[in-house]
C-alpha cells in the first residue's frame, strides 16, 4: 500500500511537472530562514511593503499576502522579474533565499 502511494506522488508529480521535493512541506529550518528573509534579510525587507500577519507586517505599499494568499510561482517570479514598484531580488538573493521566502509566505498564508 505504502509503495502505491509513492508511485502514484511521483506519477502525479511528473504530470503536473512538479519535482517530488515540491510534494513535500518544507523544514522548520527553511521557514524560518524565509521569515528572517521576509522580515529583515531582503533588502529592501519584504516587511516594509508588505502586510502578513505571521510576521507581524503591517507594510501597505505592496499587496496583503494574507488576502492575496499568492502561490509559490507567483511569488518567486515576483521576486526575480519585479513587478510595479516591487524591485526584482536578482541581483540580492540566491535562488535558495527566493525559495525560502516563498515557502514561508505561501505557509504563512495558508
Amino acid at each position: 500500500m505504502r509503495w502505491s502511494a509513492v508511485m502514484l506522488s511521483a506519477s502525479l508529480a511528473g504530470i503536473f511537472g512538479l519535482s517530488q521535493g515540491a510534494l513535500a512541506e518544507p523544514s522548520a529550518e527553511v521557514l524560518e530562514e524565509g521569515k528572517v528573509l521576509f522580515m529583515e534579510g531582503a533588502a529592501p525587507a519584504c516587511a516594509v511593503c508588505h502586510a502578513l500577519k505571521d510576521a507581524e507586517a503591517t507594510g501597505n505599499i505592496g499587496p496583503d499576502l494574507n488576502d492575496l494568499q499568492p502561490k509559490r510561482d507567483r511569488i518567486i517570479k515576483a521576486m526575480e522579474e519585479g513587478t510595479g514598484p516591487m524591485p526584482s531580488f536578482s541581483d540580492s538573493l540566491t535562488a535558495e533565499q527566493m525559495a525560502a521566502i516563498a515557502d514561508y509566505v505561501v505557509h504563512a498564508t495558508q
